[in-house]
């Protein structure tokens, strides 16, 4: 029996979603356009967007995973993931109690959803589809305003500070998982037409979905509302559905071969970005970068040449592992 083709154009959308992480995250300074800050509360900019399309990404490759149907190393990975996520926390805040981050994120939302997958396939969908609405009653119960919220009141029970990273998301981040793990299964059916057919109806039909619930519960990212699952979760179809089509239908490899470089190495990527550009160079390097760019050719370049440098520095330690044979997988 041949083994499956690796779908390349998978990589390439986990390097895109690790590219706007940096992007976001490495931000030079204020005047960066608004899409690349996280809003406020209530709605959406393209930065709310990367992570929902990095942790759906987290879901296409379950079907084609091995380990994902075993126990211990389902649970070894989860258990891997947050003792990480802690250390990249603590490093960048020094502070052993600040949580467990965006790592801690994929790994709770992976814990919960491959729970679910050991369910009936049958019963699957109807057990994500309630989770969502049991956070819509949530909302509805207990306010979504950003002084009194579901997701305020469920991190203070567990004395937990509230974060958009903090366990009431993990919920939500478990349906967007589960909206990858569907994606994968249509996928790894057969790659073609057919799977193309469903990416783009299944993204189409979550993204209406989640702009028809917003009168009831608004787009938030911090809340990892219902409408932000649907949203979030159409858009990132939509993005797989293009790349399936670009990459691995017509073979356009070359001007996204630097993204599958990231995507193939994305959490060696992600913590070298933590740990150097944030923890390291935050502080100190950064701002000072800022000052004299900003001075010498203006505060618009300024914003963009330090997350600009960050992924070219990132791109070539991966590209280098990958040289050397090297993958990191968690």
């Amino acid at each position: 029996m041949h083994p499956r083709p690796r779908l390349r154009g998978v990589d390439v959308l986990r390097g895109l979603a690790v590219v706007g992480m940096l992007l976001v995250d490495n931000r030079g300074n204020a005047a960066i356009p608004d899409q690349f800050e996280h809003v406020a509360w209530d709605g959406l900019h393209v930065a709310d967007v990367v992570f929902p399309v990095f942790l759906l990404v987290v879901g296409v490759s379950v079907p084609f995973s091995r380990r994902s149907g075993r126990p211990r190393a389902a649970l070894t990975r989860v258990a891997t993931l947050a003792v990480l996520g802690w250390l990249v926390v603590t490093a960048k805040y020094g502070s052993p109690t600040a949580g467990l981050g965006v790592l801690g994120h994929v790994a709770g939302a992976y814990l919960l959803c491959w729970s679910l997958l050991r369910l009936p396939r049958p019963v699957q969908v109807p057990v994500a589809a309630g989770v969502l609405a049991g956070l819509c009653l949530l909302t509805v119960v207990l306010g979504d305003g950003p002084d009194r919220s579901w997701g305020q009141a469920g991190d203070a029970a567990l004395g937990l500070r509230f974060s958009a990273e903090a366990p009431h998301s993990y919920p939500g981040g478990a349906v967007t998982v589960f909206l990858g793990v569907l994606a994968g299964r249509a996928l790894r059916s057969g790659p073609g037409r057919a799977a193309l057919v469903r990416l783009i109806a299944g993204g189409a039909a979550l993204g209406a979905a989640g702009w028809a619930l917003t009168p009831l519960v608004p787009v938030n990212k911090r809340l990892w509302s219902p409408s932000f699952v649907l949203v979030t979760g159409g858009i990132a179809l939509l993005a797989l559905a293009l790349l399936h089509w670009l990459v691995d239908q017509r073979g356009v490899t070359r001007p996204f071969r630097p993204f599958e470089v990231l995507g193939t190495e994305a959490i060696v990527a992600f913590v070298f970005s933590e740990v150097v550009f944030r923890a390291l160079l935050a502080p100190a390097v950064q701002p000072a970068v800022d000052g004299w760019v900003t001075a010498v050719a203006g505060a618009a370049v300024s914003a963009w040449l330090y997350p600009v440098l960050s992924v070219v520095a990132t791109w070539a330690l991966c590209a280098a592992l990958l040289r050397r044979g090297v993958v990191v997988r968690v």
